[in-house]
């Protein structure tokens, strides 16, 4: 059922029985555990005088950086079913400050979007004393500094365009910030990540492309098709983003990226957030020792200033496996055989396990607040900067 080469008995010998399931504690554990010769940001658990690093308290480092930083998730689905305040209440606690939220029907239809774009802000303004919308980085800022969670919105698909490309300025209008060009399966933009054919952009989708950049939409890879990804990158005059992906060295599931792909985002100025699903982890049990390989495999591969947070929270994990084996033979097949129907996903509270694990491993503050949302909030300003440019 899973990779042969990712096997989640050997990811269980990798985490030598302390896999992390939500709790907290184990971090000595769980940084011995993914240890590996030559992959580590700067080699620096190669080094014998680091050998004892996970044993001392970074405790206070930790609460400073989340304290002090941008933290931002890409990825958190807010359809009609996962609609739960108390998720947004834990994100917060933990101490996330803004949550790009996916506000859509499924499959998503223009006026479908534009109705749940409205709910999320009636409930947000129900919710003012901790909660806000916000489609600016100035939104942003201000609900930091009064210390409310900021709430942004995505769109994962393009097929509520149709054939329409004045649909991208008015789902703009509406405060969509980043779009995927597909969702696993082709649509007229693109081949998904899960269409064997992987044909590429079409000549609209190329349009779309050019369309998002002219009105500073980010134009978001992830679930979408390689050679679609890969050409996408190349003709954007501004830099792309896979707002939720993993590392396909590191766990070969068909929702994942190769270095290829990794490597042209990061030569075109993007950033790459890693999703949280233990599926695409490689270990049923999403513990946050295994999220930092890919974390770690693709800061050795372009630098951790290439590096974000899109964990893709799902709060019933059971439920959606239900959904994904029901979509076998539609949105969301398995060509490759690498697909999975079972395990949980990394939970909003493993924040502070994963920052004491970058710091453990030698990653500079600099760059931990880069990967907590730094590096996004760069893509936005771009984004931004590019409309003003126009205006």
């Amino acid at each position: 059922m899973v990779r042969e080469s990712c096997p989640s008995s050997t990811m269980a010998q990798l985490v030598a029985g302390d896999i992390l399931d939500g709790s907290t504690g184990g971090l000595a554990s769980c940084a011995a555990a993914v240890r590996r010769p030559g992959k580590y940001y700067e080699g620096t658990m190669n080094k014998p005088e680091q050998s004892n690093r996970s044993e001392r308290s970074t405790a206070q480092p930790v609460s400073d950086i989340l304290a002090s930083s941008d933290v931002w998730d890409m990825t958190l689905p807010w359809l009609p079913s996962y609609q739960e305040l108390s998720t947004l209440r834990r994100f917060k606690a933990a101490g996330y400050t803004f949550i790009s939220t996916t506000t859509e029907d499924f499959p998503p239809t223009f006026d479908g979007v534009r109705a749940l774009v409205q709910d999320l802000r009636v409930m947000a303004e129900a919710e003012a004393d901790w909660l806000i919308v916000g489609t600016s980085l100035a939104d942003i800022d201000r609900g930091r500094s009064e210390g409310k969670l900021v709430l942004g919105l995505n769109v994962q698909d393009t097929v509520q365009l149709e054939s329409d490309l004045s649909r991208i300025a008015a789902l703009y209008a509406l405060g969509v910030r980043h779009m995927l060009l597909a969702y696993n399966v082709r649509n007229f933009v693109a081949d998904g990540c899960a269409e064997p054919a992987d044909a590429g952009l079409s000549i609209f989708g190329r349009e779309v492309v050019r369309e998002m950049n002219r009105v500073g939409m980010i134009v978001d890879l992830s679930h979408t098709g390689r050679r679609s990804t890969l050409e996408a990158i190349e003709i954007s005059e501004h830099p792309t983003i896979f707002s939720h992906s993993n590392a396909q060295a590191v766990c070969a599931h068909i929702r994942n990226i190769d270095d290829d792909q990794i490597r042209a985002c990061a030569a075109g100025g993007g950033v790459i957030g890693v999703v949280g699903i233990g599926a695409f982890i490689g270990d049923p049990h999403a513990s946050s020792a295994s999220l930092f390989r890919h974390i770690d495999h693709i800061a050795a591969l372009v630098g951790p200033e290439h590096i974000g947070l899109g964990t893709d929270y799902v709060p019933n994990m059971q439920e959606l496996w239900t959904a994904i084996r029901a979509a076998k033979d539609s949105s969301w097949p398995d060509p490759s055989g690498t697909q999975l129907y079972e395990g949980g996903c990394v939970q909003p509270e493993q924040l502070a396990e994963v920052v004491e694990l970058m710091l453990a491993h030698g990653y500079s503050a600099d760059a931990v607040k880069g990967i907590l949302g730094g590096n996004f909030r760069r893509i936005y300003a771009l984004a931004e900067a590019r409309v003003s440019a126009i205006a």
